[in-house]
């Protein structure tokens, strides 16, 4: 099986996994993105071996999953206590660094509140998305980011392809063009504002915000994570998606837009 075709059929099965958790129930998508949460940190972990820095993995699948359940139970039930448990973690995480009697302690230390600040902490803020816009869970405006993220990489490889001529950051990723950013952009934005009736909570002027939010963040994302994997000589951050790589790698786009989207809805909308 060619390398297309196993990234063809593992990406559109993330998609319809992704795509249902979301829309099933709450619980699916707690429970789907606690397990990508993890992955992810272990992927981190693995990656920061490369470095010489070890990560005390127990200690940050814990404190990652209880921000992770704390923000999802804040918002589903109103209790936000579960937030205060995080901090004793995170305490503890610091804590327990002085038994480990490692070389590098703050470099260990460092990377462990970087993993929850790039990978927990998006996923959470997620979560309050919809009770920012209408007081409900609603998985419309969960989906959305993740629409215009894959829209924005689906087109900007297309358009580069076709029309790349003037490379975008070949330092980092040689392959990127700016008529591929500029073209995946347009097409993301007018994609984001044709959807914008069918999303109650937000307006048009908010989608158009939330698309060009992503098409910028979304690409300096990739474009991150793309410096992260070079400075450390890797190609991938994992192998769990055949052809795509680690779930770091295929969520490193809307890692970066989750945020500045929610800084977005907790002030305008």
């Amino acid at each position: 099986m060619s390398n297309f075709v196993k990234r063809a059929i593992s990406g559109l099965l993330f998609v319809v996994i992704l795509t249902a958790c979301i829309f099933i129930h709450p619980v699916c998508f707690f429970v789907l993105f606690f397990a990508i949460n993890v992955i992810g940190i272990l992927e981190f972990s693995h990656l920061a071996e490369r470095v010489q820095v070890s990560l005390n993995r127990p200690m940050c699948i814990v404190c990652g999953s209880l921000l992770f359940t704390a923000s999802f139970v804040h918002n589903y039930t109103g209790y936000w206590q579960g937030y205060l448990v995080f901090m004793v973690a995170m305490s503890v995480l610091c804590i327990w660094e002085l038994y480990r009697k490692h070389a590098h302690a703050f470099q260990n230390l460092a990377f462990s509140f970087f993993a929850m600040a790039y990978l927990t902490f998006p996923f959470a803020l997620l979560v309050y998305f919809p009770y920012l816009c209408n007081g409900e869970w609603q998985p419309d405006i969960i989906f959305f980011p993740f629409l215009l993220v894959w829209l924005n990489d689906t087109f900007a490889y297309l358009c580069g392809s076709a029309f790349g001529k003037h490379k975008l950051f070949p330092r980092i990723s040689p392959k990127k063009s700016w008529e591929g950013s500029v073209g995946g952009g347009i097409i993301t934005i007018g994609a984001g504002l044709a959807i914008a009736p069918y999303i109650d909570g937000i307006t048009i002027v908010d989608a158009g915000v939330i698309s060009a939010i992503v098409v910028v963040f979304g690409s300096f994302g990739d474009l991150v994570e793309s410096m992260f994997k070079r400075c450390i000589e890797v190609k991938d951050s994992g192998h769990i998606m055949p052809g795509h790589g680690g779930v770091f790698d295929r969520l490193d786009s809307i890692l970066f837009a989750l945020p500045a989207i929610f800084v977005y809805l907790a002030f305008a909308v």
